[in-house]
């Protein structure tokens, strides 16, 4: 166990910001969690503790960085995690989200003292006022990292800082920002369009790559978005307007520019030329223009930079416009998790074997051929049984085209990832259809709600395994799914495989019956855990 960082005498651990940088510096990082704690009791201690207000910044600009880091070394921890979270995780983060509470408590500290004209803080309140702002929007996004809903307060906070900046005159003012300034220096003004646009774009739609390039993006175009009190000239409030909504009063994010009341206490943030910027590159890209030549971020792994700007562009410049959902009559779907338990019910429960091998038969087994002549339905029960496959019963909230927002029971067993396979059924006869997780969300009570994208077509179960020899693991077969065509929608037949097996131009043999090899010919999809391909 790490040791914990020398105390001042006295029992403080920092007076000052010399004192402060000395502690940090004596900080143990090998242990992360044990760090971020050892960082918190420090910070509360720090908050809680009479200082020359000054000073108290000095001491919060150098915690800011550290606490940076920390949670930037966290942050790849939770990304990708299933929900729920272990209690080990999940006692990380609640550290990790009062870290960001405290630092946005400190700043507060010194924003009261600046807009009380203190001698030394009064020119520093721009500063200390970002920095609250800031802090909010970190707070959101850590919830982000385990699509969590986080309380309201959050926004009404926000809000309130906003509406206290401009009453100050303090928006626009320029401040340094060397971790979330593209050049170093931002405003209140950018803190708050970042909190804004990065909730706006649906987060729990999103992997970790996917925000990790949209925060990148937002870095360097977030002082192409404007807010004002009224709809900037020429511009209208449709579907197609290039402003969204957002109601200083509410405990919300940014709205549709429909809802618009024009209220005293609404604002407007005008994406016009955010839209410019998106819409030129998506059409380079389109053209096959290099990324390189476009001023984009470096992509992030495994993000498609086309299909991501589309989708920024739907949210942020069209009102992030959906097909309204419906409450079905049925309210309980079956839902299965992974490609064994999956391959198993699709199959009709009959459990997976190497097709080109024979099975060899279990002790009960021969019994019952040397007794019966055949193998008895209770041998037959017993063998699935020992495969432990499950299928869990969840709630039906809404139906929408192809898709099902369901309800995780408290009962379930099987934790939940986005962008995994999954088996859905509604109605105890009714066939299993695949589907991804597209949408995960826990709320503030705790329930887990999913939104799961239907694949087109019945699945056939099927089996599959690289052509190449010397690709294969012991040449053996893997569960796979096969998703005929849909010729009247011009959706070709594909196949969904164990996650990267899809790769353009590798062999491939499928067993239907029989082996036979094709080709990878296009990857249409990649998801958590699985390929869907075409083959030809």
């Amino acid at each position: 166990m790490a040791a914990s960082p020398p105390s001042r005498p006295g029992g403080g651990l920092f007076t000052d910001a010399r004192s402060c940088k000395d502690w940090l510096g004596a900080l143990p990082v090998t242990s992360i969690p044990m760090a971020q704690q050892h960082l918190l009791e420090a910070i509360r201690a720090f908050n809680r503790s009479e200082l020359d207000p000054l000073e108290r910044l000095k001491c919060l600009e150098l915690l800011r960085e550290k606490v940076a880091f920390l949670q930037g070394e966290q942050r790849s921890r939770f990304f990708g995690k299933t929900l729920p979270l272990s209690s080990i995780d999940q006692t990380a983060w609640t550290t990790g989200r009062s870290l960001l509470e405290e630092m946005e408590a400190g700043y507060r500290l010194c924003l009261t003292a600046a807009q009380a004209g203190e001698r030394g803080i009064a020119d520093h309140a721009a500063l200390a006022a970002q920095r609250v702002m800031r802090a909010i929007g970190a707070q959101m996004l850590f919830h982000a990292m385990v699509y969590r809903r986080f309380d309201g307060g959050l926004w009404q906070r926000l809000h309130a800082e906003f509406e206290a900046a401009e009453r100050g005159g303090l928006v626009d003012a320029q401040v340094k920002d060397s971790l979330e300034g593209e050049d170093g220096l931002s405003t209140v003004g950018e803190a708050y369009v970042n909190a804004l646009l990065l909730q706006a774009a649906d987060l729990a739609e999103m992997t970790a790559p996917q925000i990790d390039f949209l925060e990148a993006v937002l870095r360097r175009w977030v002082r192409k978005v404007r807010v004002a009190r009224e709809v900037p000239a020429g511009e209208s409030t449709g579907g197609g307007a290039r402003v969204l909504g957002v109601d200083l009063s509410r405990p919300a994010g940014a709205f549709a520019p429909a809802g618009l009341r024009a209220a005293a206490s609404e604002r407007v943030l005008d994406v016009e030329q955010l839209s410019r910027s998106i819409r030129r590159r998506v059409k380079a890209l389109q053209a096959g223009e290099s990324v390189a030549n476009l001023g984009l971020p470096e992509a992030a792994a495994g993000v498609d930079m086309l299909s991501q700007l589309q989708r920024m562009h739907r949210c942020w410049c069209e009102g992030g416009l959906r097909l309204p959902g419906r409450v079905p009559p049925e309210k309980e779907a079956g839902v299965v998790f992974g490609f064994p338990d999956i391959h198993f019910y699709v199959s009709g429960c009959e459990p997976f074997d190497q097709p080109d091998k024979p099975r060899e038969l279990t002790r009960q087994e021969k019994d019952d051929i040397a007794v019966f002549g055949k193998v008895s339905e209770r041998s037959q029960k017993l063998r699935v049984a020992d495969y432990n496959f499950v299928v869990e019963s969840w709630g039906v909230l809404e139906e929408s085209l192809g898709a099902w927002r369901l309800l995780r029971p408290a009962s379930a067993s099987r934790g939940v990832a986005l962008g995994r396979v999954v088996a859905v059924r509604v109605g105890a006869s009714a066939p299993y259809f695949l589907g991804v997780v597209k949408s995960l969300v826990q709320e503030t009570d705790g329930r887990i709600e999913i939104t799961v994208g239907l694949l087109p077509g019945k699945p056939e179960a099927v089996a599959v395994r690289v052509a190449d020899l010397r690709s294969r693991q012991a040449s053996s077969w893997t569960q796979a799914f096969r998703l005929p065509p849909l010729e009247r929608l011009g959706i070709p037949e594909s196949f969904v495989v164990p996650g990267g097996l899809g790769s353009r131009g590798r062999g491939m043999e499928v067993w239907r019956g029989e082996a036979k090899e094709s080709t990878v010919r296009e990857v249409l999809e990649r998801g958590a855990d699985f390929d869907r391909i075409t083959l030809g």
